[in-house]
């Protein structure tokens, strides 16, 4: 075989070949080379089945657990520290266990539905937009990018802990006791004992003599920390807020420069009462569309497809997640059915059952709100004035008591406690936290 390649590297056609080879190398300049290379490499860093974590999501689950690292430690860490820790081997052997089981859950038929998914996320409370109280998509992507985390990534995790919740019902539902445990229970149960009993007296027992000094001191000594008292502290707490902040009376010009501020977030937006169905192409839906506007209803169009329609009760638009469902239902009438809709996750056929107007507020349905809250922001702008007239009063030169007498504050005395909280004059006395950290910082 030697002879035959030598025989090979001296005839013309290996010159040839050398030749067009380095006028390859010479075009590209060898840049193609390492992506040639890379291309036989492992295209994911764990697989398991069908499932499997890329390189990209690999690094940002690698980015999470030194965040988290970091927090419980309390200072920052390098990937070194993490990996030596031993952080890396734990999360790649939980993803291929993890990977392993929902590949296997998914080919046995085990696969939640994409409304159901859905639902789980909107009733997630860190999605919900703080004004309405209801889930918000815009909040919904802005937590997950604070996160390094993608809507698309979120939701197959979502759907990923309903196979792992429902396969562990599943799984539990079915255990039984062996019976040798109830035949156990019931044995005990069942069982009857006799026994005797004496009472040792102080007299059987014997007196033992008064102990010396000695003795005492000795005993002192060995139990030195649990016998000396802890480091007790008092303090006078300074109560700026009074019982009479906020009760003046509120003016109207106040009450309606706050109501013309506030108009549009205190007016009732226009909700729609509608029935979706989501088919997973689009030839699905268009059958869909047609059976709904034959006359049938949608259980009995969902029902003929294999679909679980999904009901919406007095929804505004800032509600609707997919931007696409709420731009074709808020476009529709009454027992008006859409076409197709592209949305985010499959296609979505919706069925406009009723419309509630909106409604702009009046002034006398929130006259009692806007009051109180002027009357709040009264009662901390006075606390607020207490402050800072404290303040001054004390970098003058003013005693404690005399600076609270002339603001108008007032004083709180705090019993003798440990830094844990405990109270030997008080014993029902719990202090916050706070109070607590703050009267050990002081000296």
């Amino acid at each position: 075989m030697l002879t035959a390649f030598r025989k090979f590297a001296k005839s013309k056609w290996a010159i040839g070949l050398f030749v067009v080879l380095a006028l390859g190398l010479l075009v590209t300049g060898g840049s193609q080379m390492p992506d040639l290379l890379a291309s036989f490499g492992p295209k994911h860093v764990i697989s398991a089945g069908d499932r499997s974590v890329d390189a990209p999501e690999f690094r940002a689950d690698l980015d999470r657990i030194l965040q988290q690292e970091q927090q419980r430690a309390g200072q920052p860490l390098t990937f070194e520290q993490l990996i030596g820790g031993g952080q890396l081997p734990a999360y790649l052997t939980q993803q291929a266990e993890n990977l392993g089981f929902l590949s296997w859950a998914w080919s046995a038929g085990i696969r939640p539905g994409e409304e159901l998914v859905l639902r789980q996320i909107r009733q997630i409370p860190d999605f919900f937009d703080s004004v309405t109280g209801r889930f918000d998509e815009a909040q919904y992507r802005d937590v997950l990018g604070r996160n390094n985390a993608t809507p698309e990534r979120f939701e197959r995790e979502m759907r990923d802990q309903i196979i792992r919740r429902q396969f562990g019902l599943a799984a539990s539902a079915g255990l039984r006791l062996p019976r040798i445990y109830g035949a156990v229970q019931a044995n005990q149960g069942l069982q009857t004992r006799s026994g005797r009993w004496f009472t040792v007296t102080q007299a059987i027992a014997g007196t033992a003599g008064a102990p010396t000094d000695a003795q005492l001191n000795t005993f002192i000594q060995q139990n030195a920390a649990q016998l000396r008292l802890p480091e007790f502290r008092s303090a006078t707490l300074v109560l700026f807020n009074s019982p009479n902040d906020g009760q003046g009376e509120i003016s109207e010009a106040r009450i309606q420069e706050r109501f013309n501020f506030s108009r549009d977030s205190l007016s009732q937006p226009e909700t729609r009462t509608f029935t979706t169905l989501t088919a997973p192409n689009k030839a699905v839906a268009d059958r869909i569309v047609a059976a709904l506007r034959a006359g049938q209803t949608p259980q009995a169009v969902g029902q003929a497809n294999n679909l679980q329609p999904t009901d919406f009760t007095d929804r505004p638009r800032s509600s609707v997640t997919d931007p696409a469902v709420a731009g074709a239902v808020f476009g529709l009438s009454p027992n008006q059915v859409s076409d197709a809709i592209q949305a985010r996750v499959g296609f979505v056929v919706a069925k406009l059952t009723s419309v509630t107007p909106g409604r702009p507020v009046e002034l006398a349905d929130v006259r009692a709100q806007l009051i109180q809250d002027l009357q709040k922001e009264d009662a901390r702008a006075a606390t607020y004035a207490r402050v800072e007239a404290y303040d001054k009063a004390r970098q003058a030169g003013k005693t404690l008591d005399a600076a609270v007498a002339e603001v108008g504050a007032r004083t709180l005395a705090i019993p003798r406690v440990t830094q844990d909280g405990r109270s030997l004059e008080r014993q029902n006395f719990r202090p916050t936290p706070q109070l607590l950290e703050t009267m050990w910082k002081l000296g």
